[in-house]
């Protein structure tokens, strides 16, 4: 809430900054010279005289010039109703006065002429000067031919609003007004809807073409130096052009010529229309568009935008962006973003319309190798039994606005040891080698979000290395020699195998079992012999009587 509030009183702030009345045109401003870079400001002009001097015949006017430069032209013209009746160039009798404080010089100048042709009179001079970068400066005077007995109406001349001025508000209507005896006139005003003003209004006087049927009263607002003030409300004008009316009378019927300006009414604010995504990721960049906006009379040629910024909860004022109909920015923090577009129009009116971005996090991803070597929560890692090892998270990422502020962190054992992108993990820092040891890494970014993962690992040769064995008895050794105790085991039952035959094998001559070997004649009658039996026939077939022995 305190922050939708502090948005609201900026935009306020900048709405009030507004000029109120008629905004100054833009030739009024200094321009840049192409050919020496510095500012050239527009030139000054200057009659001396008074208004509402009157003469008869000779007329002797004086006045002044102040620029950078001496003027390229330099004319006078004498008006009646908006007629030229005579005009000359002053170019010829400048003469260079001194150069004044700001450093621009100043030229006096005379302009010469007899009236008497043209009285009676109620005219103007008016004198013009253009520089040498094409700026124009003029100012009027207010003055009477008269002979003997003419008479004269009054003459005024109307100041501001200038011609194709932008204004809202109370119409403030400025000038002077002058009768040729010295009396003060009385003084009437009209406004007309106009669309092609500038066509009917030359010179400052009104085309006697146009009708004017309403005019409004505005007595005794000319003082007694000439100068009139003339306020009329604007509150049931449409916008659009306006002609802007004021002539002088003697209260005796006789009025003056008409002078006139149009000006540019600008009452009704723009419509101010923002559009643009409603959710984006940290270091995203995002584009806000207010071209829809306009402006319902004028269109939305001249619209000024003014873009504003604004983290909910963040520290500061709302980032203040001039652009071009949109713009564009990249959010580095998450967060709630309130994206404004204020709208002002030629006259100085705004409108304001505003959106909601929700910016989201990307959390980092965390990437670490030990000794070169890349590790995750599924690895195991065996070290060389060396002095230190090289710990390295360069290669973990984040987005561009977060990746220079990662925190990393290392863990040996679940105990923090490191704070730093890259480190030396000594030898004397891994105390116990009876164990595996487990190694992680922390990354967290500046919204508190991390990444981790984690490898065990150990040293070569010592029982923290995880494939480390412990020294084989004779069993063991057995094993190791024919490739397993399976092996063992295949080797042990044939080595029974062959025993077993080998026994069989040796015991094969022995009796086994109640059947009768058959044994040939010839072997029994040896085997008698031996024995101490008496002979027997050896005539017959040595198989014929042959015997079984028991």
């Amino acid at each position: 809430m305190k922050d939708e509030r502090a948005v609201l009183a900026l935009l306020l702030v900048l709405l009030m900054s507004t000029t109120l009345g008629a905004v100054v045109p833009a030739g009024e401003l200094g321009k840049t010279s192409a050919a020496t870079g510095e500012q050239d400001n527009p030139p000054v002009v200057g009659i001396s005289q008074q208004h509402g001097t009157v003469f008869s015949d000779a007329v002797v006017i004086h006045g002044m010039v102040h620029d950078e430069v001496e003027p390229v032209d330099l004319q006078w013209e004498l008006l009646r109703d908006g007629e030229v009746l005579v005009n000359d160039s002053m170019l010829e009798n400048l003469f260079e006065a001194n150069s004044g404080h700001d450093g621009r010089r100043s030229w006096h100048w005379t302009a010469e002429f007899d009236i008497s042709p043209w009285n009676p009179c109620a005219c103007q001079l008016l004198v013009r000067v253009i520089d040498a970068s094409a700026q124009l400066a003029e100012d009027r005077l207010l003055l009477f031919g008269r002979s003997e007995g003419d008479e004269l109406p009054p003459s005024l001349l109307l100041e501001t609003p200038s011609m194709g001025s932008i204004w809202r508000g109370e119409l403030i209507l400025m000038g002077v007004a002058f009768d040729d005896d010295g009396s003060i006139p009385e003084m009437e005003w009209a406004v007309l809807a106009f669309s092609q003003a500038q066509y009917s209004c030359a010179r400052g006087s009104l085309s006697q073409s146009v009708p004017i049927d309403d005019w409004n009263a505005a007595s005794e607002v000319v003082a007694p130096n000439g100068g009139f003030r003339i306020v009329t409300p604007t509150d049931d004008l449409e916008d659009g052009w306006f002609l802007l009316l004021v002539r002088a009378h003697d209260g005796l019927g006789t009025h003056s010529s008409v002078a006139c300006t149009f000006i540019a009414l600008q009452n009704k604010p723009p419509i101010a229309e923002l559009s643009g995504p409603t959710q984006a990721n940290e270091s995203e960049r995002v584009t806000f568009d207010a071209s829809a906006s306009d402006d319902p009379n004028w269109g939305r040629d001249g619209l000024q935008f003014t873009f504003l910024v604004h983290r909910q909860g963040g520290v500061g004022a709302p980032e203040m962006v001039q652009g071009e109909r949109q713009v564009t920015f990249t959010p580095v923090r998450a967060g709630n973003y309130t994206i404004s577009v204020i709208v002002t129009d030629t006259s100085g009116l705004s409108a304001v319309n505003s959106t909601t971005l929700q910016v989201s996090n990307v959390a980092p991803r965390a990437a670490a190798t030990i000794e070169g070597i890349p590790f995750d929560d599924n690895s195991v890692i065996r070290l060389s039994d060396s002095k230190q090892w090289i710990l390295d998270a360069s290669a973990s990422e984040d987005t561009e606005n977060d990746q220079g502020s990662l925190i990393y962190t290392w863990y040996i054992d679940g105990e923090p040891i490191f704070l730093g992108t890259t480190r030396a993990l000594m030898r004397e820092q891994i105390t116990d080698d009876s164990k595996t040891h487990s190694l992680a890494l922390s990354v967290e970014d500046d919204d508190g979000v991390r990444d981790s993962l984690s490898t065990r690992f150990g040293i070569v040769g010592t029982p923290s290395d995880p494939l480390y064995e412990e020294p084989l008895g004779w069993s063991g050794r057995i094993q190791s020699a024919v490739g397993g105790f399976l092996n063992m085991l295949l080797l042990f039952t044939l080595a029974m195998v062959v025993i077993a035959f080998v026994t069989l094998r040796l015991t094969s001559g022995e009796r086994g079992g109640d059947i009768p070997r058959w044994i040939p004649k010839s072997m029994r009658q040896q085997k008698d012999a031996e024995d101490g039996d008496s002979a027997v026939d050896t005539e017959s077939d040595e198989y014929e009587d042959a015997t079984f022995d028991d």
